[in-house]
């Protein structure tokens, strides 16, 4: 493939060319968000983020050619990289066929592109990996490892009702294919009950149906709303379990068929010819020649042509939505009923489009136990183990997901096999020198706790960070010799005491600094105190209120989206996490003027709005301003000290 340059890496080679620093090139960079790097200079003029950029170009020389280069780089090749999922097949003679380099894997890659592919004749498969699988079997080996129960995700029953009032909730994170703030929303509307409503919102959730604007007439007859218009009656045998909706390729091809009178084989040839732009005016000619003869009216014509030419080639088949649909449904399974299995695997293969902290979030809100990180027992994966604390607190869940080594930040791959390897560890000194960790990895594992099961039990975790210092500051660690005592005083095991332990407000922000999660409680909640007096309101209250309702919702922001909108203008969609939940609030232009600095580089937001309710249990909020929270913060923070002092 030809990597070829977009926006952000545009400004981001133009700036070192021109010599700009770091901290200027990504000030710029994040603020070019979802335009194409060609209209740069446009984008300055309408953009409210670009707003000081653009006043900084008419006395900034660099500036200005910065944006002149950037423009001018856009969609030329950056440099080669190998095609995602396309994989050439042939025999042993392949590679006299076609010129290969290596790929930055080492693989060797054919230097025809894609498009070469046919005309040299050649076999090219698109092979797509899908980590949810890797997820799901993980989870189902976690379930036998717990249970003893050897599961077939392929024999359970597909109209469980726990599974789909799960669904229904919206609470759909790390589920397969309806994750995602879009899909959330449309759960909510279109509130699926069996296997076949899984299979026909993930197939409206493509290009050809949404340009065709074919959501709302199907939820509107789904619902009740309106009577399907099935356009001609010959027609609603093919469109009825769509409520007079195409969706599939299925339906394209007895569309042609019944209205043409060709075969499903020509009616799929025509179908796949859709999307050529130089091919789809003579489709259209001898469409309207065939139901003409077949004695259609023109207002018929008209109206199912613009469907199909609006449709082109972008569904699904129906057998390709199911397929999407098995996991999605299995994934919903396993969730509602091994929440703990399931977000083990959710954490270990990394499916979703979510950070792992969101999915922390998850645990949380769903009660699932995680245990923390603990060199004895952690491993490079997410491992479901008994839960210590069930033995004497029987309210407490039997198993927990105990904690990945993985996320501690800058350990190499050596390093945590060889924790794995001599594992388990009798003290901190037999870990140091057994180990062998670098001095960076040792104090961040003490840092976040998982060196506190290596102390004595009077002894704090400042303690023994204070004790990897004294450790980390010899100028040459101890080797380990397995047949001689280590006789060397400066390694006592006697520890430091008198430490305190971190404040929880200090143990989160350790946490996000070395495994990029708050694991000991939501980021949240050290604002708690001021957006209580705010009146702010969780995600999980939103579902209770009606439209209209004038709110301020608070929480980490989690996606940011800027799809391309029918009318063309530019809307942001921004998705929080709070701990309670994920709330979605949508910015229109008058909103994106006032806060639009902050909606794309900043974490923590509170935003206001008006409640809109898009289905039973589907809410969103139409934003009209948002605020940095640590901005706030630190303002109410300071005014309470201003009152504490003049009291």
């Amino acid at each position: 493939m030809q990597s070829t340059y977009r926006g952000r890496g545009a400004v981001r080679d133009s700036g070192l060319a021109l010599g700009l620093s770091d901290e200027q090139i990504d000030e710029i960079a994040k603020n070019v968000w979802r335009f194409s790097a060609s209209s740069f200079r446009n984008a300055l003029a309408i953009k409210p983020e670009l707003a000081k950029m653009a006043e900084a170009i008419e006395e900034d020389r660099k500036l200005n050619l910065l944006v002149d280069i950037t423009e001018r780089l856009d969609r030329l090749p950056r440099h080669i990289s190998m095609h995602p999922c396309g994989v050439i097949l042939g025999d042993t003679t392949l590679l006299d066929l076609t010129p290969v380099e290596p790929s930055g894997l080492g693989l060797p890659m054919s230097q025809f592109d894609k498009d070469d592919m046919d005309p040299m004749g050649m076999l090219k498969l698109d092979v797509l990996g899908v980590r949810m699988q890797s997820t799901m079997a993980y989870a189902v080996r976690e379930i036998a490892k717990t249970t003893g129960q050897s599961l077939n995700l392929d024999e359970i029953a597909l109209d469980d009702f726990a599974t789909f009032k799960q669904i229904r909730t919206t609470n759909t994170l790390g589920i397969f294919q309806i994750e995602s703030p879009g899909q959330r929303e449309l759960t909510g509307k279109h509130q699926p009950t069996e296997f076949n409503d899984l299979t026909i919102q993930i197939s409206l959730f493509r290009p050809g149906p949404m340009k065709g604007n074919m959501i709302a007439p199907y939820l509107d007859g789904r619902h009740g709303f309106a009577k399907p218009d099935f356009i001609h009656s010959d027609l609603e045998p093919i469109l009825r379990e769509t409520f007079g909706v195409v969706i599939f390729h299925e339906h394209v091809l007895r569309i042609l068929n019944v209205m043409t009178g060709c075969s499903l084989a020509k009616a799929d040839e025509l179908r796949r010819s859709l999307e050529n732009p130089r091919q789809k005016p003579e489709i259209e000619k001898y469409f309207r020649a065939e139901t003409v003869k077949r004695g259609y009216s023109g207002a018929v014509i008209d109206r199912v042509w613009g469907i199909l030419e609006g449709f082109g080639s972008f569904g699904f088949c129906k057998a390709h939505g199911a397929a999407f649909a098995m996991p999605t449904y299995q994934s919903a399974w396993l969730k509602t009923h091994y929440p703990t299995e399931f977000l083990a695997g959710i954490l270990t293969h990394d499916p979703g489009m979510y950070p792992r902290r969101l999915l922390m979030a998850e645990a949380r809100r769903l009660g699932v136990k995680v245990l923390p990180l603990d060199v004895n027992v952690s491993t490079s994966e997410y491992l479901v183990e008994p839960n210590p604390s069930h033995v004497d607190n029987l309210s407490e869940p039997k198993y927990g997901i105990r904690m990945s080594l993985t996320e501690v930040q800058g350990m190499s791959e050596t390093e945590l096999q060889r924790i794995v390897a001599e594992q388990p560890y009798s003290s901190l000194i037999d870990f140091y020198s057994r180990a062998r960790p670098s001095r960076r990895t040792t104090e961040r594992l003490a840092l976040v706790g998982a060196l506190d099961s290596l102390s004595s039990g009077e002894s704090s975790r400042g303690d023994v960070v204070v004790r990897v210092r004294q450790l980390n500051s010899l100028k040459a660690k101890p080797k380990h010799d397995a047949n001689q005592p280590m006789l060397d005083f400066e390694f006592l095991e006697t520890l430091p005491s008198g430490n305190p332990n971190p404040s929880i407000e200090e143990q989160v922000a350790v946490e996000m600094g070395i495994l990029k999660m708050d694991v000991s409680q939501h980021l949240l909640e050290q604002y708690r105190p001021m957006l209580d007096e705010m009146g702010v309101i969780s995600s999980s209250e939103l579902a209770g209120l009606r439209s209209k309702t004038e709110v301020l919702i608070a929480g980490v922001r989690v996606a940011t989206q800027t799809p391309p909108m029918r009318s063309g203008k530019r809307v942001v969609f921004v998705s929080l996490d709070d701990g309670t939940g994920c709330s979605d609030s949508t910015f229109f232009d008058e909103a994106q003027k006032r806060c639009s600095h902050i909606l794309f580089n900043t974490k923590l937001l509170i935003i206001s709005g008006k409640t809109r309710r898009t289905g039973v249990n589907g809410v969103s909020l139409m934003a009209e301003n948002a605020w940095d929270l640590k901005t706030l913060w630190a303002q109410w923070v300071h005014q309470r000290a201003n009152q504490i002092k003049a009291s």
